[in-house]
């Protein structure tokens, strides 16, 4: 292979010397007899050297071609250069040669040479025109017409051709769709419809080119295309409708909502893929700048009424397509929620009917989850909790405490029903373990509870600690029935104990403390019938801890202390004493 290469070296080497001697000496020689019409006589020369290329071709002598056919190129913009300013000399010339060098091209097609100097040319021309379009729409137009033909180029030519037409291109495009979005937003009705027009023109063909496969190297992820081909037709389309006005603006806004919701319900196949993520981008574009329309100029009645009419084809989407739903339902229950608050927030709503329309969006997100895979609902459930927690937000700011009461104890005891249904619908032989919805329902219900308790004025310790103690067992769902008993009832348990004795001690004279004695005994009762720990052991330590405190209170100083070590004393000896406490100890360890 070395030898290979070698050996084609000094051949190469020769053609391009010999091209740069003859370009050289032509121009040269044109530039010492004066310029003018003589570089009228390198013409002739180019011709020959156009000729020797197709000699070339014939003969299959590919170096050869190409070399010859470059030196045809330069000659040719040689003898026709008027030695005037390249960007600033007549349109002509560049016309003409790229008229010729296309006929090369079709008549001599394997040199790449040909095609380029073609498009160059063609290009130059292109320079030369657009100092004369005075007119900031028609400029635009101009350099969209010449992204148009670049793209075309790439997309059709051999892979050389088509890269360098594509990165010459790219200025022209990057140029021509700033313009045309400008334009779209700024000028009148023929010139906003034209720009917003050739801005999704361009934009498809780009989308065109990125499928082909010698292009990718220079567009980069599949994604990013589509995203900008969208993104900006979709600003030049919200330029061109919203013109009239706040009405124009939120047609606008729900026709980049149709957009988007009917090629996610409608495309399939390759056609999916091709269009989706632009008509995805461009739908999101045309609804986040006139949703920014309708807040800059506090139009709330027609920004209510995007969210809300926004909210109807994510629903024909969900209900049309199947693997869609993980998006198309938070979508939908976001933009519901949205209109809520935007109503809310500027008076059109009650915050009250709000809640209430928040906690529908609860029951209904919840409700959905149901129907979906366990791996495809978390989206739906989360939105649905969000809504949750701004109904009682809502409530909060208002100061309405018994309507918050309501909707916590309607939303806790929803989110309990709906973990507790998951759960009887797993997987029997995964682990038994809580439930996020159960820990949520769990505290909704126990928020409902104080407030309740705040508004009704009560002023006992277990009007605060039951509900807790209430919900930490709730929160432990199927684990009190099947699972270790300290995790599932140690918590709820402590916390209803500990405030009862504590203030049973500290504030004798009332019947608080015959009642903890008799719950403490109905539990350890319960607790040794169905062999759990936890409540025996927490049942047991209440009754002695309310007995020590009581006595403590009651006897003299002296005394109390005596009869603290005593019993510490004797719990010590009964430890260590192997019968019968080892009966006790080992029937305790029995259970769970």
């Amino acid at each position: 292979m070395g030898t290979g290469v070698h050996s084609a070296r000094p051949p190469q080497l020769l053609l391009v010397v010999g091209a740069v001697l003859v370009v050289s000496a032509g121009g040269t020689a044109a530039a010492l007899s004066g310029g003018g019409s003589a570089r009228l006589l390198l013409l002739p020369l180019a011709a020959a050297s156009a000729g020797a290329s197709a000699w070339g071709s014939r003969a299959r002598l590919r170096a050869t071609e190409e070399t010859l056919a470059a030196s045809a190129v330069a000659l040719a913009v040689l003898g026709t250069d008027s030695g005037t300013p390249l960007l600033r000399g007549s349109v002509v010339p560049p016309l003409l040669l790229a008229a010729v060098f296309l006929a090369l091209a079709r008549l001599l097609p394997r040199p790449a040479t040909w095609p380029l100097a073609a498009w160059l040319a063609g290009q130059l021309a292109a320079l030369r025109l657009l100092p004369g379009v005075e007119d900031g729409a028609a400029r635009t137009a101009w350099l969209l017409a010449v992204a148009l033909a670049g793209l075309g180029v790439a997309i059709g030519a051999r892979r050389v051709v088509a890269r360098v037409a594509l990165v010459t291109t790219a200025p022209w495009w990057v140029a021509g769709v700033l313009g045309a979005v400008a334009t779209a937003w700024s000028a009148g009705a023929p010139a906003r419809w034209a720009s917003a027009a050739l801005t999704v023109a361009v934009a498809l063909e780009l989308v065109a080119a990125r499928q082909v496969r010698r292009l990718e190297p220079l567009l980069g992820p599949p994604r990013a295309v589509p995203l900008l081909a969208g993104t900006v037709s979709g600003a030049a389309l919200c330029g061109a409708l919203g013109e009239p006005g706040p009405g124009a603006v939120l047609l606008a806004g729900y026709t980049g909502v149709l957009l988007a919701a009917f090629s996610a319900a409608l495309l399939t196949g390759w056609v999916r893929g091709l269009l989706l993520p632009a008509a995805l981008a461009a739908g999101g574009t045309l609804v986040v700048l006139s949703a920014g329309q309708l807040v800059a100029g506090r139009r709330w009645v027609e920004l209510v009424l995007l969210l809300l009419l926004t909210a109807l084809p994510c629903v024909l989407v969900a209900a049309l397509r199947r693997d869609d739903r993980p998006v198309a339902v938070p979508s939908a229950v976001g933009c519901l929620a949205g209109a809520a608050l935007v109503a809310t927030a500027t008076g059109l709503l009650p915050p009250g009917a709000a809640a209430v329309c928040l906690g529908l969006l609860y029951a209904a997100s919840l409700a959905v989850g149901l129907v979906l895979d366990r791996d495809t609902r978390r989206a739906t459930v989360v939105t649905g909790a969000v809504c949750a927690a701004l109904a009682a937000v809502l409530l909060v700011l208002a100061r309405d405490r018994g309507a918050l009461a309501v909707q916590l104890a309607g939303q806790g005891l929803l989110s309990s029903a709906w973990g507790w249904h998951v759960w009887h619908t797993r997987d029997p032989e995964a682990p038994i373990e809580g439930s996020p919805a159960w820990r949520a329902g769990a505290a909704q219900l126990v928020l409902a509870a104080w407030t309740t308790t705040a508004l009704a004025g009560w002023s006992v310790v277990e009007a605060w600690s039951l509900p807790a103690a209430l919900g930490l067992l709730l929160a432990a769902g199927p684990q009190l029935g099947g699972g270790p008993s300290w995790p599932a009832w140690g918590p709820g348990l402590v916390v209803a104990a500990v405030p009862s004795v504590v203030w049973a001690v500290v504030a004798p004279g009332s019947t608080r403390p015959v009642l903890v004695l008799l719950v403490a005994g109905a539990v350890m009762g319960a607790a040794a019938w169905r062999a759990v720990r936890a409540p025996l052991l927490v049942a047991a330590w209440t009754a002695v801890a309310l007995a020590l405190g009581l006595a403590l209170v009651a006897l003299p100083l002296p005394v109390a202390g005596a009869l603290g070590v005593g019993v510490v004393l004797l719990a010590v000896g009964a430890r260590r004493e192997r019968y019968p406490v080892a009966g006790f100890g080992a029937r305790l360890a029995e259970m769970r």
